[in-house]
């Protein structure tokens, strides 16, 4: 995978702002819940782009 490193640092982010969440939930803090959610669908979004731009291997290209 050429974007292994760039992909393992998106879901390391991802996985620190579901722990953000957490912590903001138990003390009730809805605003910081909601950017933490926004921060989560853009960290989504670009995990779904380096992806997508991974060249597909002879099995993708040959689906049986």
């Amino acid at each position: 995978m050429y974007f292994r490193q760039h992909i393992s640092k998106k879901l390391e982010n991802l996985e620190a702002k579901l722990k953000h969440i957490e912590f903001h939930n138990g003390r009730g803090n809805k605003q910081e819940i909601n950017e933490a959610k926004v921060a989560c669908e853009e960290l989504v979004e670009e995990l779904k782009s380096a992806v997508a731009r991974e060249p597909m291997t002879p099995n993708e290209y040959n689906k049986v």
